[in-house]
């Protein structure tokens, strides 16, 4: 390469870079990308379990789950918080964590809730806030290591007040083989097809909630 070439090239692919750092931009790396499934990375030390769930958002446009944040409530007054995305930089090089509402995230034992999540559309991303009624519903208390499996978390237009539209978010957890052969694809060839599926234990049932978006 010449020296003048390599004085195009250089400002062209710091351009790209800084692009494709900016939210929601278009990265060269989205078509490979797209083709990608989700994939568990290894454990990262002994004693670690794997959750496993699905967010459906029933609105025209809501577009695609960009981050989800699990907040830690226990055991005790113990507080943290476990999060993945879709949206990093070089996500391209690294296993996908998250696609068509499906996401796995590394835990160590605990008592985890959904705190928020965040999706983007045909318009601005939003970023979704459960209420602390509709975090309790989605409890999942992670004991002995092991694949723990939440379910489904449909999130659907509720009422309409006077200042704010409410949603109604449910828990889905009947068995549905079309999510049990995305987990299984997730696991395959990791140290995670060897753990045991958790039972769930429910940390308090609440088939319906309020989760409104926060702007």
């Amino acid at each position: 390469m010449t020296g003048a070439a390599r004085a195009i090239w250089l400002p062209l692919a710091v351009a790209a870079l800084a692009s494709a750092a900016a939210g929601g931009c278009f990265r060269l790396s989205d078509p490979v990308y797209a083709t990608q499934d989700i994939r568990a990375h290894e454990p990262s030390e002994a004693g670690r379990s794997l959750i496993f769930g699905t967010i459906v958002v029933d609105e025209f446009g809501a577009g695609d789950l960009d981050t989800i944040t699990l907040a830690k409530v226990g055991p005790g007054t113990e507080r943290g918080h476990r999060s993945t995305n879709r949206i990093n930089l070089f996500r391209v090089f690294s296993r996908r964590a998250m696609k068509d509402g499906h996401f796995v995230i590394e835990v160590e034992p605990g008592i985890y809730e959904l705190e928020s999540f965040s999706t983007s559309g045909w318009g601005q991303p939003r970023t979704w806030t459960s209420k602390d009624e509709a975090r309790r519903g989605t409890r999942v208390i992670v004991t002995r290591p092991g694949i723990y499996d939440i379910g489904t978390l449909r999130v659907a237009f509720g009422a309409v007040g006077f200042l704010e539209r409410s949603y109604n978010f449910e828990r889905i957890t009947a068995p549905n083989p079309e999510r049990q052969a995305v987990l299984a694809r997730a696991i395959a060839d990791t140290r995670w097809a060897r753990v045991p599926m958790a039972p769930m234990t429910p940390g308090a049932p609440a088939p319906t909630a309020q989760a409104p978006p926060a702007p």
